[in-house]
């Protein structure tokens, strides 16, 4: 393929990704991305079909598109989502189908999803205490989540990462028993810092717990069970969104490529994505 026939864009990076958000509705309401009340859904007669978002990921993979993120709002919230993954699974080129989703449907969701030809997800976790769950999701759902992770891993997915927002005074102490669940099921899991998109106005930079403070108590010398890794810059090529809907939030990238377990830490464009994994040698124990 010509470089004149792929997505380039003004820093001369290629473009091989395309993130399609497929609703802006949400089960849950987590604070730092969608607002308690008051929320004005897109109306139904503008949400792209699934035959126009197959058209556009069509000619989006004759320009070198091969991998694929469907996203919302709360992805599987969408009926019939299932058609969907078949069809773009199906499209020539598309190599990469991946789901970021809350994880709270995917008990039921999970093996149509499989057998539809998707291969990743990423599933939000922020906290592995119910209470804290609630405080951040303003609903209930925990179980629902770890239930929709042990479907999905019984599906036999490809790869399965989580994600978890890291917020100074509500999550320092869900951040070991994250990392603990993590490797015991084999997991990836990155932690992302609160960043302002502030749906309710209420962001503030001191409820920032930087990356920095998360592995502070990871290094070699503290006898932890984490190791840092070579710092990845975040001026890598970015994902291209096709929103169908009301955008409601955005996400650093962060690449972790490692045999064993990892963990991320995804800092705000100011920083660099930093990730750390988990180290396996014998004499080292796990908190």
């Amino acid at each position: 393929m010509s470089l004149a026939a792929t997505l380039v864009d003004s820093f001369g990076r290629v473009h091989t990704n395309l993130r399609i958000s497929v609703t802006d509705r949400c089960n849950i309401r987590c604070f730092y991305c969608m607002p308690e009340e008051g929320v004005q859904f897109k109306p139904r007669h503008e949400i792209l079909s699934f035959e126009e978002i197959e058209r556009f990921v069509r000619v989006a993979a004759g320009l070198g598109v091969r991998e694929l993120r469907l996203t919302g709002g709360e992805p599987l919230v969408r009926a019939d989502l299932t058609t969907l993954v078949a069809r773009l699974a199906a499209v020539p080129g598309i190599d990469d189908l991946a789901m970021t989703t809350n994880g709270m449907l995917l008990p039921q969701h999970a093996a149509a999803l499989k057998q539809a030809g998707l291969q990743r997800l990423n599933i939000s976790l922020d906290a592995m205490c119910e209470a804290t769950f609630e405080r951040i999701a303003r609903r209930r759902g925990l179980d629902q989540v770890l239930a929709g992770i042990a479907e999905a891993q019984r599906q036999g997915f490809r790869k399965i990462r989580l994600n978890a927002v890291a917020i100074r005074g509500i999550t320092e102490h869900e951040i070991v028993p994250l990392a603990r669940f993590a490797r015991q099921q084999g997991l990836e899991l990155r932690f992302i810092e609160f960043m302002p998109l502030d749906a309710e106005h209420r962001w503030q930079d001191d409820q920032v717990l930087p990356g920095d403070e998360i592995r502070r108590d990871w290094k070699p010398s503290s006898g932890r069970w984490l190791r840092p890794r070579v710092p990845i810059p975040v001026n890598r090529p970015s994902t291209i969104v096709l929103s169908t809907a009301a955008w409601w939030g955005s996400s650093i990238r962060c690449r972790s490529r490692f045999a064993a377990t990892a963990t991320g830490c995804g800092l705000p464009p100011r920083g660099r994505s930093v990730t750390v994994c988990f180290r396996r040698s014998s004499g080292t124990r796990g908190p």
